[in-house]
């Protein structure tokens, strides 16, 4: 059987270590003193009117472009001009879906996909006159034509 004293010693060890404890968590932080009041600091402005370093935005630092060896001067032949823009035109509207067929392009491949729909040989012709008449520019090979 335990002694009425023994009891009587662990209840006042473990209250004056419950005691410790707390305070060991409470004191800290009563003493942290808190910097953000809700106020924000105004900036006064200089004799010569400009704010303080600490207030004014750092400027961008530039970096010179390299010379990467290109000819700047050199001309794009004009039909090659053309083929990138109607190709970049007619990419950025697809998938497009038309009366003969749709048409997506294949970024893996850098060519345009065409589904036809039926009657094939139709719309293959009309799909012919649309190219010819839209985008006279970009081939036949970059179009993989699915039957």
């Amino acid at each position: 059987m335990i002694n009425k004293n023994h009891i009587k010693f662990y209840l006042i060890a473990g209250s004056v270590f419950l005691i410790v404890f707390l305070i060991i968590l409470v004191v800290p932080m009563r003493n942290k003193k808190t910097t953000d009041q809700g106020v924000v600091p105004t900036p006064t402005l200089l004799p010569s009117g400009t704010l303080p370093t600490r207030y004014q935005a750092p400027s961008p630092t530039l970096i010179p472009l390299r010379f990467t060896g290109a000819d700047l001067t050199q001309d794009i032949p004009a039909d090659i001009k053309l083929l990138s823009q109607q190709k970049t035109e007619l990419r950025r509207k697809t998938p497009l879906k038309l009366s003969f067929g749709t048409i997506s392009f294949n970024y893996e491949t850098d060519t345009f996909t065409l589904t036809l729909t039926e009657p094939k040989n139709q719309s293959q012709t009309t799909f012919n006159t649309w190219r010819q008449q839209t985008y006279p520019a970009i081939p036949l090979d970059q179009f993989s034509i699915i039957n």
